[in-house]
């Protein structure tokens, strides 16, 4: 794998390059010689007790250098990784995705660099290695050679479990090429052009966001900066560390960025090398940056686009004060080479350039569909002629994206929004249907509708409408927190409905249907 190639090269010719700073101590910093020394342990570890078949590995923990090492170590002992976050997945979801993995592998291995829950621990029947074991692997120095054993083209290089409509998690399958298509393309339209770069990681490694500034960093020999739960908690904490790294990219949801411009000391004076911001996960409006380029001299942003399920993002476009005045919103960019955007009706045809559809990704970074469910990848996924890419294939593997979408006759792409009901917030991808069947699988509900609630056009937060199950004593708004409190336990805290509302029936349209534009219309934030 070309990544893995790149990553020893680095740590070979810069084995003292800081590869991860963290935010809350120097504890938690690695050097790329200490990364390449704990991942050849790993590698050798995994390779005595688990089979080499490509099957995922759990690592579980937030931001460490533990964690970094453990990825490179599945991927040169042969194993795809699975990335949890122990600040943002709760217990029941990572045992959902633990069962997953079993059903289809027969065993899960897990690699904590952080004490699993104890209740998630006991229920979930893993070979779990614990944080104080892996610690002891890691600094056992065992050399490894990885040439025969090494993740390569359509081997899986990880699996993210995102937000599935039917009340489980789906896990994205990307390969290994998908990931080397994919980081060369993301390191030229960034300008990296040498080592040592600062690469600020806001998002947590089980979101696919990450998957950027992990790869250009690795792959350019430069440092991951990462913001911890701890740091991000504490504005004035982030505030004084990116003053002290200095970052020279940024990567970020949109979001994360107004939540920092809130502040007047956020300006080229904070970070006086920040040289590109890079943007995807939600909507980048012409109004958050305008703020960023008044407030950062000099400063490139560029807005791209892509799901989890073609690997990051797919198209960029560097953002121009033109673009911020014009009246349109921001357009999401070209695409890649590699990449080609249909733009088809409900019947799968292409549509004109200008006319609003579906979206379509075709290209090498085009995942192999969802882990154990060939149901669901059959639905999405499918194959089509290859002989356009620039290595000419047999097939490519295309994704219906289920965003609606729009290509101006400049080959430019329009993103509007979710089709089905699927949306954004912060960044985090969530399906509305998830979060009502946790709802009603809750003995006070008898039915539950989520809707999202705009502001200025922007989504601000989710709001669900409720039928209560059986008479209560309780007011409205102790019992909305009291299903918001029981929801804590099966969702991560953005998909949990900032506001609850009870009504004595769920409307329907005349066909009898859910009137869920009825109710998303009586939202305003």
């Amino acid at each position: 794998m070309q990544l893995l190639d790149r990553v020893r090269y680095h740590c070979q010719e810069r084995p003292d390059t800081p590869a991860l700073i963290g935010s809350t101590n120097p504890g938690k910093s690695v050097t790329f010689g200490q990364l390449w020394s704990y991942s050849s342990s790993i590698a050798a570890y995994l390779h005595e007790t688990l089979p080499v078949n490509n099957d995922p590995v759990i690592v579980y923990g937030h931001k460490s250098p533990l964690m970094l090492a453990s990825f490179l170590g599945c991927m040169r002992s042969g194993h795809a990784y699975v990335p949890i976050d122990a600040y943002s997945v709760p217990k029941e979801r990572v045992a959902s995705i633990a069962g997953q993995i079993r059903e289809k592998a027969g065993n899960v291995a897990v690699l904590a660099s952080l004490p699993l829950p104890e209740s998630a621990e006991g229920s979930l029947d893993v070979m779990l290695t614990p944080p104080l074991a892996l610690r002891d692997i890691a600094n056992q120095g065992i050399p490894y050679n990885d040439e025969k054993t090494a993740i390569s083209d359509e081997d899986l290089m990880y699996v993210i479990f995102t937000s599935g409509s039917t009340g489980s998690p789906k896990g994205v399958q990307v390969t290994a090429s998908c990931v080397d298509n994919f980081y060369p393309w993301a390191l030229e339209f960034s300008q990296i052009d040498k080592p040592g770069m600062g690469f600020l990681n806001q998002a947590p490694f089980s979101f696919d966001l990450s998957v950027y500034e992990l790869t250009m960093a690795l792959a350019s020999g430069g440092t991951l900066l990462c913001l911890e739960k701890e740091t991000l908690d504490h504005p004035a904490d982030m505030l004084s560390f990116l003053n002290k790294v200095h970052p020279d990219i940024w990567v970020s949801t949109p979001s994360f960025a107004d939540m920092c411009l809130a502040n007047k000391d956020f300006r080229r004076e904070l970070m006086p090398n920040l040289a590109t911001m890079v943007f995807c996960g939600e909507t980048l409006t012409n109004q958050t940056a305008g703020k960023l380029l008044d407030r950062f001299q000099g400063l490139r942003i560029m807005n791209t686009y892509g799901p989890t399920e073609s690997t990051v993002a797919v198209t960029s476009v560097e953002v121009s004060k033109e673009m911020i005045e014009s009246p349109e919103p921001l357009t999401v960019g070209k695409p890649r080479t590699g990449t080609r955007i249909h733009i088809a009706n409900s019947d799968g045809n292409d549509l004109l350039p200008g006319e609003w559809g579906e979206i379509v990704i075709e290209g090498d970074t085009v995942a192999k569909g969802y882990f154990g469910r060939s149901d669901l990848t059959a639905q999405s996924f499918g194959e089509s002629d290859g002989s356009w890419l620039p290595a000419q294939r047999d097939s490519v593997r295309y994704y219906r994206t289920g965003d609606e979408g729009m290509l101006d006759p400049l080959g430019q792409l329009h993103f509007r929004g979710r089709l089905d009901l699927q949306v954004k917030l912060n960044g985090y991808r969530i399906e509305l249907g998830e979060i009502e069947e946790r709802l009603c699988a809750l003995e006070q509900v008898a039915a539950a509708c989520v809707v999202p609630a705009y502001r200025n056009e922007k989504l601000a937060h989710l709001v669900a409408y409720v039928v209560s199950g059986a008479h209560r004593d309780q007011s409205d708004f102790q019992e909305g927190l009291a299903l918001k409190d029981a929801l804590k336990s099966s969702l991560p805290h953005y998909m949990i409905p900032k506001k609850i509302v009870f009504i004595d029936a769920l409307p329907v349209t005349p066909n009898g249907k859910l009137d869920r534009k009825l109710l998303a219309s009586q939202n305003k934030a």
